[in-house]
């Protein structure tokens, strides 16, 4: 399947770089779920975890707990501006 470039960025540095199948994310208007070359795109984040879906070459899905921010989505890129996020921890 393709990919796409995911860049999660808060305030404190880059939490996560790599590719992704999907990324999906909760914003002020609903959940949106991002795949390869998808339309571009910007909106409000809301707090709501932001799943990282069959990153290459790491386990099958990684979930970032996001309190706010921003994501745009332009040139086969999503980039998240987090206010706050941290990586949960798997099981």
């Amino acid at each position: 399947m393709a990919t796409t470039q995911v860049d999660l960025v808060t305030p404190s540095g880059m939490l996560f770089s790599g590719q992704a199948e999907m990324v999906v994310c909760r914003t002020a208007g609903g959940d949106i779920a991002f795949l390869a070359n998808h339309m571009p795109y910007v909106g409000a984040l809301a707090p709501h975890p932001l799943r990282v879906v069959h990153p290459v070459g790491g386990p099958d899905e990684l979930a970032f707990d996001v309190e706010g921010g921003f994501v745009e989505v332009s040139e086969n890129r999503v980039v998240v501006l987090a206010s706050s996020a941290q990586r949960q921890r798997q099981p």
